[in-house]
């Protein structure tokens, strides 16, 4: 598995390329050492760096801070004195984490400690911390702003799949839900911060958290307004956006390569668990899909699922190739085979690792009757005929290839297109829902397509979700050449909103009304954009703005969120935003 080389590329900004430039530094401490993070710093810095290369840092051992368990990449114990070892901390500045570097700073193995956060320290966790270093071992203190999740160049999240609670009126917000806000706020400033940018702040009118998250970070950068002091006068664009005003992306079935894994099989931390697929391997069993480790996927990640294939046929045929090159007819035959041996070794991995991953997403297209699935889908989406509609509705539910999850998701996308429409038949739909709802997970599920109009219904959207302004299914020429639009089809004719968002702000012509500007107007000439989706970011999403990035030479947009959904995770969320829901979780491809 090839890791990405980014020297040399585009100095255009990279959530990627920033937080790892922040995790070189730290472990560019010289000299032999040890790395300690805690458990979000850990999935972070895994995101963005392999343990080959951190190891080739003079990284001797990484462990989480709070080790108790004796857990480390060495075969050292916890309790072992590591006196010729540096200690170099990568932490968020959370209490769970500066507590346990107050134990570790007491009972100190390390020789010296290099201590670095992600985000801002306050006063009284700075006095704390010196009052626990008793034996003078902090070398020193620093922040670096690497406090979020990067995945893609383009595309980062804060980790808080379950923002659903915010949704409530605040004055009945426990105080988990406000440390919800500050997270998000958190790796919004964070992600500002690594850009060395000090934006523009526009939000979504219509959302009233929206607002509220706007709010914060203009006084996150007030209060910090010595870091925010940019020679550069350039201000981007920070435009704060609802998941809530477009429940439909989450809802339909994907088509591109890194969104459709995450559909059919889950992309946790850029890992793919592949345990409960039939006739797969040992060494498959877990795969990596990352695009900083993977050459392949980096080029691949957006292409529809057509293309994907014949990408993969390539690089199966690639393979064969350097394989069936390899003469030994000579002791200088044998000596290239061996130095090769690895690099084949490492691309027959890759090769088997899509194949693996396609084969599995072709059978779960075909058994579960994916394509035609979708296209009821895009026909609620996009089309407004009532009749046809019910008879598609109806032909998937009475389908019993359709796996119940789908079904779920198909209704309520009628919910959401004729919630209004006089002589719907919802209370049919439902009702044939619960007469199949046979295991508890799937009729827990049947309540989300009443759960979905009480999240997202025309009562609780601010925008309108057919109609003419600028809305989701209205017809859209992007701007951009290639890309997503070169594959429409009938699978992807939905847009997301956040098409038209991005179309009308780069014109210059974004409403002032509907997504005002919360500080400082801005200029109507737009270079960089950042957005954030509260509630939750998709793939498909990311794709989109893949696009703009890739067709664009002077614009950038860089897209975060508070999680990355798939329609699993979105279900689960939306269910857990009702006081009697909080603890649902549904393990939806358990039980179908």
């Amino acid at each position: 598995m090839s890791t990405v080389d980014y020297k040399g590329r585009s100095q255009r900004f990279s959530a990627l390329r920033a937080f790892r430039s922040y995790v070189e530094k730290v472990i560019g401490v010289p000299g032999m050492k040890a790395l300690l993070v805690d458990k979000e710093t850990m999935t972070m810095v895994s995101l963005v760096i392999s343990q080959t290369e951190i190891i080739s840092k003079q990284v001797f051992i990484v462990e989480p801070i709070d080790n108790k368990s004796g857990n480390s990449s060495s075969s050292s114990t916890v309790d072992r004195q590591m006196s010729h070892l540096k200690a170099v901390c990568l932490l968020r500045p959370c209490k769970a984490s500066i507590s346990a570097l107050e134990g570790a700073l007491r009972k100190p193995k390390f020789k010296e400690y290099h201590i670095f956060f992600t985000n801002f320290v306050t006063d009284a966790a700075l006095r704390s911390i010196a009052a626990a270093d008793d034996f003078e071992l902090v070398k020193q203190l620093q922040e670096y702003y690497a406090d979020y999740y990067a995945v893609n160049e383009d595309l980062w999240h804060a980790n808080m799949g379950r923002s659903r609670s915010l949704y409530g009126k605040r004055s009945h917000w426990t105080s988990a839900d406000h440390d919800v806000l500050q997270r998000i706020t958190q790796a919004i400033l964070a992600m500002m911060l690594s850009a060395k940018k000090r934006p523009v702040v526009r939000y979504q009118n219509a959302s009233s958290l929206a607002q509220t998250v706007a709010k914060e970070v203009i006084r996150g950068m007030k209060e910090e307004s010595q870091v925010f002091d940019f020679r550069d006068s350039s201000r981007p664009v920070l435009l704060i956006l609802d998941r809530r005003e477009d429940p439909i992306t989450p809802l339909l079935m994907q088509w591109t390569y890194q969104a459709m894994v995450h559909e059919l099989l889950t992309i946790t931390n850029n890992r793919v668990d592949m345990r409960n697929c039939p006739n797969v391997k040992k060494d498959m069993a877990q795969v990596v899909m990352s695009i900083t480790q993977d050459q392949f996927f980096r080029e691949s990640y957006t292409f529809n699922y057509g293309d994907l294939g014949k990408a993969i046929k390539g690089l199966v045929n690639k393979y064969k190739e350097k394989k069936t090159s390899q003469k030994i007819d000579t002791i200088q035959d044998m000596q290239r085979f061996v130095e090769q041996y690895p690099e084949l070794k490492t691309f027959q991995g890759n090769v088997s690792k899509h194949v693996g991953v396609m084969v599995e997403m072709n059978r779960r297209v075909k058994e579960e009757k994916l394509m035609a699935v979708s296209e009821v889908e895009q026909n609620l989406a996009c089309d407004k005929s009532h009749g046809t509609a019910v008879q598609e509705v109806m032909r998937m539910l009475g389908d019993s290839k359709v796996s119940f999850k789908r079904k779920v998701c198909i209704s309520a996308l009628y919910h959401l297109r004729y919630e209004r429409h006089r002589g719907n038949e919802m209370a049919t739909i439902r009702s044939l829902l619960k007469d199949q709802a046979k295991t508890p997970t799937n009729q827990k599920l049947v309540r989300f397509v009443d759960e979905i109009i009480r999240y997202a219904g025309e009562k609780v959207r601010g925008g309108e979700l057919y109609g003419s302004r600028g809305g989701f299914f209205s017809s859209l020429k992007s701007v951009f050449s290639g890309g997503l639009s070169e594959i429409e089809n009938v699978y992807t004719r939905y847009k997301p909103i956040l098409s038209s968002v991005l179309d009308t702000l780069l014109k210059g012509n974004l409403s002032v009304q509907d997504y005002p500007y919360m500080d400082q107007v801005g200029s109507s000439n737009v270079d960089n954009v950042f957005v954030f989706v509260i509630g939750g970011v998709t793939y498909s999403e990311a794709a989109l703005v893949a696009a703009i990035n890739k067709s664009s030479s002077g614009c950038r947009v860089i897209l975060g969120g508070s999680c990355i959904h798939n329609s699993t995770s979105f279900i689960n969320d939306v269910l857990g935003l009702f006081p009697d829901m909080k603890e649902v979780e549904i393990d939806i491809k358990a039980e179908g």
